[in-house]
């Protein structure tokens, strides 16, 4: 009797691409932990998981939206989604998706090149343009592929995280329940729930990137439980991290990279430290790979031809990489940064709170 392949369930597959773009180098690092949580003291302990609870409510009504509609690029998704206001809506949030996918790409590349040239010395040029090869190759396959890498990188990074941070939260746990205890912080509760309102935007904005993925869901339910895994994934992690980085609350908000503050006053090491850096480079990819793939999906929309083929797909990537290649080769981050930090605020009116009043619409209708 033929043996049957194991086959990871397609709504996981689809809440790995939502992981594996969340996990970027500043989740690696530990420094989105620290801005956006930490710095609110002891409130870090639940407010990371409110975050993701948030945006997967959002990302289970997105999915659900493509199933019942078949949208699965970001504007067939936008025009469906806000008619019969799309011609505003539709053109805002594709401002709003473009930025969000050439600054975090580009921020991908310069990372990504930092952090390897840190660890072995190779020029940073060099490692950008390794980069940029393996986000294209990666991105001209189709769905199928970024849903695969994504599963399979994921798991690579669920692993090293529990790892890393769950080995020095069991060390520094004496000092997180001091933190804790003493209710140590220098904000206040509304401070630290609109910075995770903020983050929760931020993150739900990337939503473009998750729709174009979503053409493996069949039915309804495949929506919901794939909201639902995503949840338990960067919900627990998200908040295993804020929680390891917390022990070290208020000097580490001043350090970098605080994960690697924390091996150095925990457990791991030297060992940890290259972990680390290999998961700031998988990080890195991976939300290259699902945000390039977003994009491609939407220039090969453009094509007047019907008979779109990989070859269109191939020359959507090397139009979309090159492009966020450069802003982060020239030096041009910081000047498109400037407005990158407005984007959680306009996430909150032009996503969050339509999403929510048509669910309750949906339940009271």
């Amino acid at each position: 009797m033929e043996k049957k392949k194991f086959a990871i369930p397609v709504f996981f597959s689809v809440a790995f691409v939502w992981f594996t773009t969340h996990f970027g180098g500043g989740f690696a690092s530990g420094r989105q932990a620290a801005e956006f949580f930490v710095s609110h003291g002891w409130y870090s302990i639940f407010t990371p998981i409110i975050a993701m609870a948030i945006d997967a409510v959002i990302f289970y009504y997105a999915w659900d939206f493509s199933v019942v509609n078949s949208t699965y690029d970001y504007r067939s998704w936008t025009d469906e989604f806000y008619h019969p206001y799309q011609k505003i809506f539709s053109n805002l949030y594709e401002i709003i998706f473009v930025l969000t996918m050439g600054i975090a790409t580009a921020v991908a590349f310069a990372t990504g090149g930092s952090t390897i040239r840190s660890a072995i010395g190779t020029p940073y040029l060099a490692n950008t343009i390794a980069i940029a090869a393996v986000i294209f190759l990666l991105t001209i396959f189709g769905a199928k592929l970024v849903r695969e890498f994504a599963t399979y990188i994921g798991i690579a990074i669920i692993i090293g995280v529990i790892v890393v941070y769950g080995a020095n939260a069991v060390v520094s746990f004496p000092q997180i329940i001091n933190v804790i205890s003493d209710q140590t912080v220098d904000t206040n509760i509304w401070s630290a729930l609109w910075s995770m309102l903020l983050y929760a935007s931020f993150q739900a904005l990337a939503v473009g990137a998750y729709v174009a993925v979503a053409d493996v869901l069949k039915t309804r339910e495949d929506a919901l439980k794939a909201a639902w895994a995503g949840f338990a994934i960067n919900g627990i992690l998200l908040t295993l991290a804020s929680v390891t980085v917390l022990a070290y609350y208020p000097e580490i908000l001043e350090i970098p990279v605080p994960t690697i503050h924390v091996v150095n006053n925990g457990v791991g090491g030297v060992l940890a430290e290259n972990i680390i850096s290999i998961l700031i480079v998988l990080g890195v990819i991976s939300t290259g790979v699902n945000f390039v793939f977003g994009g491609v999906k939407r220039i090969v929309s453009w094509w007047p031809n019907e008979n779109i083929g990989r070859s269109h797909s191939i020359i959507a990537s090397v139009i979309f990489v090159l492009i966020t290649w450069s802003i982060a080769r020239f030096g041009l981050i910081p000047l498109v940064a400037r407005g990158y930090g407005f984007l959680g605020y306009l996430g909150i009116p032009v996503l969050i709170l339509p999403v929510f009043y048509k669910l309750i619409k949906r339940r009271f209708k």
